[in-house]
């Protein structure tokens, strides 16, 4: 296996699309990186030491600089990489010819589906490790804070967190590359299967959530009819993985994030009781911020073992004589 991954990462290293898609992401997430960096400069210089305290660092990936934040920009296009990486893994291997002739070593064909699995997501890791140094580089550069040990460990899992998302797009991409034999139309079923997930998704989430739990006045909801919509609009967005990194990568990286259903609860608060809340508010710790992303990430991590255990059941219950 170890041979089939080492080919497997020459082969994505040296790929141009690979190059291509990687300096895009590299760029955007610079220029995004820049334009935090300039929003926190300003409100530094102007005294606001004390309101961001304990999460200036981590304000370069979360703080919407022009459209989106680092972190929403990296839940929408991120994917974007492994699909490049994965769909025509095996039905390009197959249109060569070179599979049957991998098959004929003395390699399993449980060896070849886990080392591309491997090699991709040993890939996505590096890019994206490298991608959150320079980015942490660019910031103590451009702001000249320098991260806390806790806004470190809160990186840090964000970072494997983008792995396993990551993970779940790749094993998705992988298993389209094994059920479609032509290249063409396994890279139009993952742009479908990326749209589909990316934008529709959500949608259904919210009009699930208001065909089951409508409001009588739209405009004057009451508490129970907003306690109601949160639930089925979180058990909604459950199904959905880029739901889920969004919500994990939201409450670790805004140390005053308190779960996915925030905005309803300060909803259902009284005036004073929101002015309390906005006065006396501070960041949470590390381990209650682990607390409350823990069931998404597991979700996020089921999904990712889900795919890639599809690929590999199709990919070994296939015939020798069909590859």
């Amino acid at each position: 296996m170890r041979a089939v991954i080492r080919k497997e990462l020459a082969d994505h290293f040296g790929s141009a699309r690979f190059l291509i898609i990687m300096s895009l992401i590299f760029m955007v997430s610079f220029l995004l990186t820049h334009l935090a960096g300039q929003g926190i400069r300003d409100v530094l210089s102007e005294g606001g030491n004390a309101f961001l305290a304990g999460r200036t660092f981590l304000l370069l990936f979360t703080a919407p600089a022009a459209f989106f934040s680092l972190s929403v920009f990296l839940s929408l296009f991120g994917p974007l990489v492994s699909i490049v990486l994965g769909f025509d893994s095996i039905n390009r291997e197959r249109s060569q010819g070179t599979l049957s002739k991998i098959l004929s070593q003395p390699i399993h064909r449980d060896e070849v589906i886990l080392g591309k699995y491997l090699a991709g997501l040993i890939t996505v890791a590096m890019m994206l490790a490298a991608l959150l140094l320079l980015l942490t580089g660019m910031g103590l550069l451009g702001v000249g804070v320098v991260p806390t040990f806790d806004e470190c460990r809160r990186l840090f899992v964000f970072w494997l967190l983008t792995v396993v998302y990551m993970g779940f797009w790749l094993g998705l991409s992988i298993l389209i590359s094994i059920l479609f034999r032509s290249i063409a139309t396994s890279a139009m079923a993952a742009a479908a299967m990326w749209i589909l997930v990316i934008f529709f998704l959500p949608v259904l989430s919210q009009a699930a959530a208001q065909a089951f739990a409508p409001f009588a006045d739209p405009q004057r909801p009451r508490a129970e009819e907003l306690s109601a919509y949160s639930r089925v609009h979180k058990t909604a967005t459950m199904v959905s993985p880029t739901g889920l990194y969004t919500q994990s990568s939201a409450a670790l990286l805004d140390p005053t994030h308190r779960g996915s259903d925030q905005a309803f609860r300060i909803a259902l608060m009284s005036r004073m009781d929101r002015y309390l809340l906005s006065r006396f508010q501070g960041g949470i710790s590390f381990s209650q911020s682990m607390l409350i992303v823990m069931p998404d990430i597991l979700l996020l991590v089921c999904f990712s073992i889900l795919t890639f255990l599809l690929s590999y059941v199709v990919f070994v219950r296939q015939e020798v004589r069909s590859v």
